[in-house]
C-alpha cells in the first residue's frame, strides 16, 4: 500500500500515518539585504554573516529575520567549516554527489546552478532515453511527483521580475536543503555551502508536490533507487514518516550511499515515538536533530538516547529558495549540514564508504555540554577535526568481493548456493541475480535483479543464471553461472529371499540418487517397461526408508521395479524370483575343539549351488559359543555346546563345540 507524504511548513505539526517532509519551520521574508556583513565566514557571500553554522564568533546577523539587530550566540557554537576549507586549499578532489530527495530544487537558482548534478549520458530534449536508465531525459534528476524530467516548477513574477515558487508545487524546501549543502561559495550574492569547497554536485529528485507537499513513499524508494544507481555518494532525507515501511528499509540497506536522515520537529523522544527513515538501524544512516546558535536543542528539537546520532545546526539558518533566499529552522535544515560534511570526507577518496564515514563523523564531534542523555554522541560535526582524521584514517576498499556457486537438488526445485566473500572491509552490499547472460551495466549498480536472500535463491528452470554483487565502497562485480539439469537416472538393485514357510517372497529394493533424490518406487507383477508406470495409479508403491525398503509376493515369476527421482529421471529393472530348495547340507566338521577367545568359520557345503533357500546358525549356549549369520563361531568360556545349521527347506546339521581354557 503506498503511503501518502504530506510537508507540513508549521511550528508543532504532528506526524501521524504520513511522510513530514517539511521538517522545518520556514520564515519567509523574500529579500535580499545588500549590507556588508558584520563577519564574513571567508567568504564574499552576501548573508555569509549569518552563517553561523559555518562560523560562530559568538554573534551574528541575518538581515531576513533580524534586518540589522545583531544576534547573541555561543562562541564556537559552530561547524568548524570554515577552518576545514582552508585545510581544502590546494588539494585536489574528486567530485561528490549528493542526492537531495525532497520537494524539487531550483537548477537555475544563480547561487546553485553551477553545483547542480548534470547527467552527462542524456541529450537534453531529445525525448530518447538515452542511458537507457528508464527515465527520458532526466538531465538533471526526475521529478517523481509529477513523473517527468522537471525536477522544480515555479512561475515567473512580473512585479519582482524573479521567478517564485508555485503555490501548486511548492519547491522551496527542497531547494533551502540544496543550497546548505553546495550553494556556490564566493560569487558575491547569498551564502556558501557547507560543501561548496569541493567538486559537489547536487542531483535533484523531487518525490513531493503540491502546496502541502503530499507524495508517496513508493515514490521516496523509487528515488532512492535511482540515486544508487546514477552514482550518488550521499544522500539527504530531509523528512520522515511514523510508520515503517519495509521497503524503504530494504532499498536504504541494498545502497552504497550514505543516508543522512532528520530526526523530526515535535519536541519527542524517538525512542518513543519513532519517525522513519531516522529511526532504521542501518550502518549507512547518520540520525540528526538541530539546535540553535547556543548549542541547545530548542522546545521542538526530537531527541533519542539510543535512537538520534548526533545534532547540527538548523535554527534561523539562511538559504536559497525559488527566486532568493529565506530562513528556516527544524532539523530539515541540520540534515544538508551534516550531509555537506560527509561530502568534504567523501571528497578524499573515490572508494570510502559509508560506514567509515559515519564512523569519522560521530568518532570527531565537537561535544556540547547539555546534550548528553539526548542523542548518542552529544555535539555538532567538526569539519575541521573531522578532515584531520581523514587524512589518516579514510579506509577505503578496492577489493572487488568474491562468490563461489554451488548447485543442490530439493525434490522439484534446484537450489542454488552462493557464498560470498568481501576481501576489502566495507562488507557486502547486495547480491542479485537474472535469468540468462548479464552484462555489469545490465544490473545498474544493483537496482535491477532479483536479491539473493541467506545466500540461497531456489529455482525450477536449468540454464545460465547472471549474479551481480557489490560491497558499500561501490566495487561490483557479475558472473555467469549454469545451473545443470539433473539427468542421471536413480540407481537401482534387487534381490529377492524366501521365507522358512515358502509362503512369501521379499523383494528388496535399494534406490539410490545423490541429486534430486527419489521421488517414487513401485512395482508390477511380469515384465514391463517404463510407460506402463507412467499413468497415475499405475503399479503398487513400495515404501522406502534412506532408499532401502522391500514387498512381499507369493509366486514365483517375473516382477518389475520403477523408480524416478525429483527431476523426471527413471531406472527400470525385471527380477525372476525362482525358488530352489536345498537338496543336499553337509558340514567339514561335526566336532571342534577351541581355546576361549578363538574363533571359527564353520564351513557348510549345499546342493544346488543356486539355491533359494535361507540357511540360518544357532548356537545352544551363548555363554559357551556365539555364531554370526555368516557361520563364524566365537569360543567364550569352557564348556560344550552346539551349533545348529538349518535350511528353510528343512535341513539341519550340527557341529559340537568342546571350548576349553588356555594352559597357564
Amino acid at each position: 500500500m503506498e503511503m501518502e507524504i504530506s510537508m507540513k511548513y508549521g511550528r508543532n505539526q504532528s506526524m501521524h500515518k504520513n511522510i513530514v517532509i517539511g521538517l522545518a519551520i520556514i520564515l519567509f521574508l523574500l529579500f535580499i539585504n545588500q549590507q556588508q556583513p558584520v563577519k564574513a565566514a571567508e567568504t564574499n557571500d552576501t548573508y555569509a554573516e549569518a552563517q553561523w553554522a559555518i562560523d560562530n564568533p559568538g554573534y551574528y546577523r541575518n538581515p531576513i529575520t533580524s534586518g540589522k539587530s545583531i544576534k547573541t550566540s555561543v562562541n564556537d557554537v559552530d561547524m568548524d567549516v570554515a577552518e576545514a576549507w582552508n585545510k581544502l586549499i590546494g588539494r585536489e578532489a574528486r567530485e561528490v554527489i549528493v542526492a537531495v530527495i525532497d520537494t524539487g530544487v531550483d537548477t537555475n537558482h544563480p547561487d546553485l546552478a553551477e553545483n547542480i548534478w548534470v547527467n552527462q549520458a542524456e541529450i537534453p530534449g531529445d525525448g530518447i532515453d538515452n542511458d537507457n536508465n528508464g527515465y527520458i531525459d532526466d538531465v538533471n534528476g526526475w521529478d517523481f511527483y509529477n513523473n517527468d524530467a522537471t525536477v522544480c516548477h515555479y512561475r515567473y513574477s512580473k512585479a519582482s521580475g524573479k521567478n517564485m515558487a508555485d503555490p501548486k508545487d511548492n519547491d522551496n524546501h527542497g531547494t533551502h536543503v540544496a543550497g546548505i549543502i553546495g550553494a556556490v561559495a564566493n560569487n558575491k550574492i547569498g551564502i556558501a555551502g557547507v560543501a561548496s569547497n569541493i567538486k559537489i554536485k547536487i542531483m535533484p529528485l523531487k518525490i513531493n508536490g503540491g502546496p502541502d507537499g503530499d507524495g508517496k513513499i513508493s515514490n521516496a524508494i523509487e528515488a532512492i533507487k535511482y540515486a544508487t544507481m546514477m552514482g550518488a555518494d550521499i544522500c539527504n532525507l530531509s523528512w520522515g514518516t511514523n510508520e515503517y515501511i519495509e521497503g524503504l528499509e530494504q532499498v536504504m540497506r541494498e545502497s552504497d550511499m550514505l543516508f543522512v536522515a532528520a530526526a523530526g520537529n515535535d519536541g519527542l523522544d524517538n525512542n518513543k515515538h519513532p519517525i522513519y527513515p531516522a529511526n532504521l538501524e542501518l550502518d549507512n544512516l547518520i540520525t540528526v536533530t538541530f539546535v540553535d546558535s547556543a548549542g541547545k536543542l530548542t522546545s521542538l528539537s526530537n531527541y533519542g538516547s539510543s535512537t538520534v546520532d548526533l545534532a547540527a545546526p538548523g535554527e534561523d539558518i539562511v538559504s536559497t529558495i525559488i527566486g532568493g533566499y529565506a530562513s528556516m529552522s527544524g532539523s530539515s535544515m541540520a540534515a544538508p549540514q551534516v550531509s555537506g560534511v560527509a561530502a568534504l570526507v567523501y571528497s578524499y577518496s573515490q572508494k570510502a564508504y559509508p560506514s567509515k564515514v559515519k564512523e569519522l563523523i560521530l568518532n570527531n564531534i565537537k561535544r556540547i555540554p547539555g546534550l548528553e542523555g539526548s542523542m548518542i554522541y552529544p555535539g555538532i560535526p567538526s569539519a575541521y577535526n573531522l578532515l584531520l582524521a581523514a587524512q589518516e584514517d579514510v579506509v577505503t576498499d578496492t577489493e572487488v568481493p568474491k562468490m563461489t556457486f554451488q548447485t543442490s537438488y530439493e525434490r522439484e526445485k534446484m537450489k542454488v548456493t552462493i557464498q560470498t566473500e568481501d576481501i576489502g572491509a566495507s562488507k557486502v552490499r547486495t547480491l542479485k541475480w537474472l535469468y540468462g547472460e548479464h552484462t555489469l551495466e545490465d544490473f545498474k549498480r544493483g537496482t535491477v535483479g532479483t536479491p539473493v536472500k541467506d545466500g540461497q535463491m531456489y529455482v525450477t528452470k536449468a540454464g545460465i543464471y547472471t549474479f551481480y554483487l557489490s560491497d558499500y565502497a561501490g566495487n561490483e562485480i557479475v558472473q555467469a553461472y549454469e545451473v545443470k539439469e539433473d539427468v542421471k537416472a536413480p540407481k537401482l538393485t534387487i534381490s529377492y529371499l524366501v521365507a522358512d514357510n515358502y509362503k512369501t517372497r521379499t523383494i528388496n529394493v535399494r534406490a539410490k540418487e545423490d541429486q534430486s533424490g527419489i521421488k517414487r518406487a513401485k512395482y508390477m507383477p511380469g515384465s514391463k517397461n517404463a510407460k506402463e508406470f507412467l499413468p497415475a495409479g499405475a503399479g503398487t508403491l513400495i515404501e522406502l526408508k534412506d532408499g532401502k525398503g522391500s514387498f512381499k509376493v507369493k509366486k514365483d515369476g517375473v516382477y518389475t521395479v520403477f523408480v524416478t527421482d525429483y527431476r523426471g529421471n527413471y531406472s527400470v529393472k525385471k527380477i525372476k524370483v525362482e525358488t530352489i530348495k536345498v537338496t543336499d547340507l553337509k558340514l567339514i566338521r561335526k566336532n571342534v575343539t577351541m581355546l576361549a577367545g578363538e574363533q571359527y568359520m564353520l564351513q557348510a557345503f549345499v546342493k544346488p549351488v543356486d539355491f533359494t533357500d535361507q540357511i540360518t546358525y544357532t548356537s545352544t549356549d551363548e555363554e559357551i559359543v556365539t555364531v554370526t549369520k555368516q557361520g563364524k563361531v566365537k569360543a567364550h568360556r569352557e564348556g560344550v555346546a552346539s551349533v545348529i545349521v538349518r535350511t528353510s527347506s528343512g535341513l539341519e546339521r550340527i557341529c559340537e563345540f568342546s571350548v576349553i581354557n588356555a594352559p597357564k
